[in-house]
């Protein structure tokens, strides 16, 4: 009897192990597919209802709401991408916490950019982000938070205003 509780919870830990990594996966894709103009994956990191809230720390800085599909993917389109911007998303120490199928996870975010002179910080804050896992096993953004709580005040402050070229 022991035994077979202690491979239930074996089991438990293991599966609970696959899914903070698959979701890690989904952090990951999301500053690669933006990067690079891959907007269809962009797309698909997100449910069919999904939500990508960026907002500034305080209310009258940048807020941008975009949810559903078609909407994530004009965001997608109108994105900057090399070679009119260089710029690279990175997610820092995320902390993850997975119920079933629903997660949440909070992650430092920054964005560094191509400058004249070299790369520089050009945003830094926070992502609170909710994912559940699909029926196709996938976990998706249900909603992506983007707490921006510094820009460099020399660049635009989100990369859909930045001009080609620059």
């Amino acid at each position: 009897m022991a035994r077979g509780r202690q491979r239930t919870e074996l089991e438990r830990q293991v599966a609970r192990l696959e899914a903070e990594r698959a979701i890690l996966r989904t952090l990951y894709a999301y500053g690669q597919a933006i990067d690079y103009g891959d907007e269809a994956t962009w797309v698909d990191l997100f449910t069919a209802d999904g939500v990508f809230d960026a907002r500034g720390r305080v209310p009258s800085d940048v807020t941008r709401v975009t949810s559903g599909r078609a909407a994530l993917a004009a965001f997608a389109a109108g994105f900057s991408r090399p070679p009119a911007g260089w710029h690279k998303h990175l997610v820092v120490e995320p902390l993850i916490e997975v119920e079933g199928d629903s997660a949440s996870a909070l992650s430092y975010l920054a964005v560094v950019r191509e400058a004249e002179d070299g790369p520089v910080l050009w945003v830094f804050g926070r992502y609170h982000d909710t994912l559940v896992r699909c029926r196709d096993g996938r976990w998706r953004f249900r909603e992506r938070v983007a707490e921006v709580e510094s820009v460099d005040g020399r660049y635009p402050s989100l990369a859909y205003s930045w001009p080609a070229g620059r």
